[in-house]
C-alpha cells in the first residue's frame, strides 16, 4: 500500500472507545467473619532451675527436696534418676495444694520424670532396705501472668 492509502485506511478502522449502556453488577460484598475469641494461655516464666544428689540409706531414709512456700501457682518439672550401682528403688512423692499427690517409683539403673501443676513439696524415699544413690533435677516455673 501506498502512504496516502494507509493513512486513510487508519483513519477509516481507527479503534474507537467502547460505550457501554448498562452498568456492570457490584462485587457482592462478603460478609465479614465475627472476630473468635481468643484465649490467652497462662504465661509461665521459669524462676529456678535445681539440680541435686540423693543418697539415701538406713540413717536417712527420707528426704524432702523441695517445699514451695509462696502465694502464687507453681508448675515443676522433676527428672529423678537412679544409679545402677543402688540397691534400693527410689519413691518420688510430689504433693500438691487440692488435688491427691503424685507417686512414681525409680528403679535402679533409670530415670523418671513427672510435670505437676499447683505443686506444694518434693520427698524422695528409700523403698528397700539398701542403698539409693541417685540424682535430681527440678525445674520450677510460676504463672506470670494469665
Amino acid at each position: 500500500m501506498r502512504k496516502c492509502a494507509k493513512k486513510i485506511y487508519r483513519q477509516k478502522f481507527k479503534q474507537k472507545p467502547h460505550c457501554v449502556s448498562r452498568l456492570c453488577p457490584q462485587p457482592r460484598r462478603q460478609p465479614q467473619p465475627r472476630p473468635r475469641p481468643t484465649f490467652n494461655p497462662p504465661v509461665y516464666n521459669v524462676v529456678h532451675n535445681i539440680c541435686g544428689n540423693i543418697l539415701l540409706n538406713n540413717t536417712v531414709p527420707t528426704l524432702e527436696i523441695w517445699k514451695g512456700k509462696m502465694e502464687k501457682k507453681a508448675t515443676i518439672t522433676l527428672s529423678v534418676f537412679n544409679s545402677s550401682m543402688s540397691t534400693s528403688f527410689i519413691g518420688v512423692t510430689i504433693t500438691r495444694n487440692c488435688k491427691c499427690p503424685v507417686e512414681f517409683t525409680v528403679p535402679p539403673g533409670s530415670t523418671l520424670s513427672s510435670t505437676v501443676d499447683n505443686a506444694k513439696s518434693i520427698t524422695v524415699s528409700q523403698k528397700d532396705a539398701g542403698i539409693a544413690d541417685g540424682k535430681y533435677n527440678l525445674e520450677v516455673c510460676f504463672v506470670a501472668s494469665s
